[in-house]
């Protein structure tokens, strides 16, 4: 069964408009994290990795960060680089949570040490590659251990160690400054002790001082590394020092000490190769050096511990290229220092990166006089282009996401690789570009001096990557539904990846059309581009527009809400709703792609519909969610009597709703009944229709007959409540369903045990009402009553190989059963498809 589609008409009232609004802020949804648990996909035989009796166990089947793979190959929404040790490390951050990643320049393929990708806690002490991160700030000291600014300072230890103080194990995380409370405190004691307030860069000088920029502390502070004095300090190892700003956001103190200087928004912080520190002063426009001895600097005569201007006039606009850095106007967010003391400036608001000469003569293949600013990269047209030509005449927007929880920042990270190669963070851009220092091969490309490539990023924010490869190792963004098909595999509606749908292939074998193997995962259906095309052509040519839903017809066929339509993908060659298929190709079967209501008792292809979920009942009939019509909707695939209507085969005709919203019919004609945003509906084993009445905070029941259901005596035809007492909330569980409260029940399905399986959105939570008495994912279950399943109610993600009840989701939007009666769940925000075991 598909998962909800968020938003959607659902009548006027204030109530009607602050759900919309908090469903469509659930709908933006992001790239995944690292996948921790290989699991069984579906269908007899295939391997568990969580064993057939450990009920109510919770893995992710599909989803992550992915594995090594080609960087131009990966979506990525860069914010940061930084080179050490060989490698390039890319900080990755948007409005959830991040990674790091890393390449080497001698290869394009690209791996994540450390994030997920996913929303949840950091994990001090375990492993990185299952830690939440979103940082704009990475770099690696001189042991090889990555250091990461992100809330705290973290530590992932490249060796088992003793480092900051602290034993750790390699591959692990670690706290080693920040307490975890934003504001400020600890000068003078114990860093892991200390307030921090969005710290946005990290680095680690030539003593191995951890050096970090305290953003909206307005101060550089300083872990001492070992005992000493430092930047005019006497420290202490392990301890934590102010040696640049007062506390207080502005411009001062330029020519005295850098400790009574204000700054505004320091967003980065560098060391350069005599040991000074150069500051990104991005609100002041400015960027400022602390020097660390006593001499000529930068051109300009310094004293120890004093902070001087070097580049900036305080005017946050594009000017003075050509002249002295210090009268030129820049919007910068990020610097660095090359080799030869250079300084490299990414000049976000101007979409360019610019240099500071330290000598007179030719650098980045240009004309440089000491002491003056150039362009280096970048024309000023805030938009991608130029890739492989100069990088002067290039369009790039070095720039990342929001950061901090008091402002919003566009960081923008530069760095040098061991070549002299400038290495872009072209955050606006979705990618990471290299501006070629001499001729060569580097990142897998041939390039020339000057010249501008793309070496890492897919243009896109949100990850898509992994075809062919494990499941486990494939980007999905957006999973907003998901099926288990006849032969066991997992269809998943990858759908902020420009609509596609996916297959995790439980065995290996041809379905629609492509060669799969087992474990594996695949396209099948879009072409990456929005719209609509395609019908009666392969599948993956097609362009799609829809909301992800999906499911599988007992041939295997998948069943997808697209354009206002409902299209089917043939799993192999046949006859399928009245029309000759081709395996793997795809086809109109209802909807004329209006959105407005028509067409009931006539051609299901030429009917008005704004449709969510879809669902097959035993006779073939397509049952659909009308949910912007609030009607459900059945295509007969034969002629006969079903839900007390006489249809024909291929006609449409409404069987629950009377078009109008809020809540009525119950225990009458279900077309009579209204319905309000019913987004998905299910068919459970008697053949009931089984509806999220999603705005009316309930879940009804179409009876197919007469009889007992949900503890209910009902009679064929007519609706009936079984879950939900129409208020917006969380309560109930344990006790009578109809007595509980749903946070927008985004998708249901029944189990093969007759269980009704609802995905509660907005509560993070699975929650099952129980057909009968007996235990169930673990749990002892009374028939009539509810349980929480899956999620704490903690939005998040974390759990996996624990207890599914006490694990985090993010909004979860659609439920599946496999052939073992697994629970699929569309973890919609944290870019997996995630299992419960039964």
């Amino acid at each position: 069964m598909g998962g909800a589609r968020l938003g959607g008409t659902g009548g006027p009232g204030r109530r009607t408009l602050a759900l919309i609004v908090a469903v469509l802020a659930s709908a933006t949804l992001f790239a995944g994290g690292q996948a921790v648990a290989a699991a069984r996909l579906g269908g007899a035989g295939a391997p568990s990795a969580v064993g057939q009796a450990a009920g109510g166990i919770i893995s992710t089947v599909a989803g992550g960060v992915g594995g090594p793979a080609s960087g131009t190959k990966v979506a990525l929404s860069p914010c940061d680089v930084a080179f050490a040790h060989g490698h390039l490390l890319i900080a990755e951050a948007t409005r959830r949570a991040g990674a790091v990643r890393e390449m080497s320049p001698g290869s394009s393929l690209l791996t994540t040490p450390a994030g997920t990708h996913a929303f949840g806690p950091v994990g001090d002490g375990g492993a990185a590659t299952a830690a939440s991160l979103n940082s704009c700030g990475v770099t690696a000291d001189s042991s090889g251990n990555l250091v990461i600014a992100s809330g705290n300072i973290w530590v992932v230890a490249k060796r088992t160690g003793t480092f900051y103080g602290q034993a750790m194990t390699a591959g692990d995380i670690y706290t080693v400054a920040g307490n975890g409370t934003f504001g400020f405190s600890g000068d003078g004691g114990p860093a892991t002790s200390a307030a921090l307030f969005s710290p946005s860069s990290v680095q680690v000088d030539h003593a191995g001082n951890l050096v970090i920029a305290d953003l909206d502390n307005f101060r550089i502070r300083v872990v001492a590394e070992s005992t000493g004095t430092f930047y005019g300090q006497a420290m202490t190892a392990g301890d934590i020092y102010t040696v640049a700003g007062d506390g207080v956001e502005g411009f001062s103190g330029d020519g005295g000490p850098a400790t009574g200087a204000e700054l505004d928004s320091a967003a980065r912080v560098t060391v350069d190769p005599a040991g000074n520190l150069v500051i990104s002063d991005t609100g002041n426009c400015r960027v400022r050096v602390v020097a660390e001895s006593t001499g000529r600097l930068y051109g300009q005569p310094m004293t120890a511990g004093d902070i001087y201007t070097v580049a900036g006039d305080g005017t946050c606009n594009f000017s003075g290229d050509g002249g002295p850095a210090t009268s030129a106007g820049m919007d910068q967010s990020g610097v660095a220092v090359d080799s030869a003391g250079n300084l490299v400036i990414s000049d976000s608001g101007s979409c360019r990166v610019r240099v500071v000469a330290e000598s007179t003569g030719r650098l980045y293949g240009q004309s440089m006089t000491a002491g003056d600013i150039y362009t280096v990269a970048g024309d000023g047209t805030c938009k991608f282009s130029g890739d492989g030509g100069p990088a002067t005449s290039a369009g790039l927007r070095p720039g990342g996401v929001a950061l901090g929880p008091a402002r919003n920042l566009v960081p923008g990270g530069v760095a040098l690789d061991p070549a002299g190669n400038l290495v872009i963070a072209d955050g606006g851009d979705n990618r990471v570009r290299v501006v070629a220092e001499k001729h060569g091969t580097f990142y897998g490309k041939t390039m020339t001096v000057g010249d501008i490539y793309t070496i890492a990023g897919t243009g896109h924010p949100f990850g898509y990557s992994g075809n062919g490869g494990p499941a486990t190792r494939a980007e999905l963004s957006g999973t907003q539904g998901v099926a288990v098909s006849p032969a066991g595999n997992l269809v998943i509606g990858d759908t902020r990846n420009n609509q596609r749908f996916r297959v995790a292939a439980a065995t290996s074998g041809t379905f629609y059309g492509i060669k799969m193997t087992h474990g594996n995962i695949y396209t099948v259906a879009g072409n990456g581009k929005v719209g609509f095309s395609g019908n009666g052509t392969l599948a993956i040519r097609a362009k799609l527009q829809g909301d992800g839903e999906v499911t599988v017809d007992s041939a295997g066929n998948l069943v997808i809400n697209d354009n206002f339509r409902i299209r089917v993908i043939a799993a192999r060659a046949g006859t399928f709703y009245g029309r000759a298929m081709k395996a793997g190709a795809i086809y109109t079967v209802a909807g004329d792609g209006q959105p407005a209501f028509s067409g009931d008792f006539g051609p299901a292809t030429s009917a008005g519909m704004n449709p969510g979920g879809v669902a097959l009942d035993p006779a073939g009939n397509l049952v659909i969610a009308d949910h912007g019509n609030n009607r459900i909707r059945v295509v007969a695939e034969r002629r006969g009597t079903f839900y007390g209507i006489k249809m024909i085969a291929g006609l449409i005709y409404t069987v629950a709703g009377n078009g109008g919203v809020e809540f009525s019919g119950d225990g009458g004609p279900a077309t009579h009944a209204t319905l309000w945003n019913p987004v998905t509906v299910a068919v459970d084993p008697a053949g009931n229709l089984v509806i999220a009445d999603s705005l009316n905070s309930r879940i009804r029941v179409v009876a197919k007959r007469t009889g007992t259901f949900y503890g209910q005596a009902m009679t064929a035809g007519d609706i009936y409540t079984v879950a939900g007492n129409g208020v917006v909330g969380f309560s109930g569980d344990g006790g009578p369903a109809t007595s509980a409260e749903f946070n927008f029940a985004a998708g249901t399905v029944a189990d093969p045990a007759g269980n009704l399986v609802i995905a509660d959105s907005l509560n993070s939570r699975i929650r099952v009402v129980a057909e009968t008495t007996g235990t169930f994912y673990g749990q002892a279950m009374t028939a009539g009553n509810i349980y929480t399943v899956a999620g704490n109610g903690t939005i998040g993600f974390s759990g996996d190989g624990g207890r599914a009840a006490s694990a985090e989701l993010y909004n979860p939007v659609a439920v599946a059963t496999n052939a073992a009666g697994d629970l699929m769940i569309a973890d919609g925000k944290n870019g997996r498809i995630r299992m419960v075991t039964r």
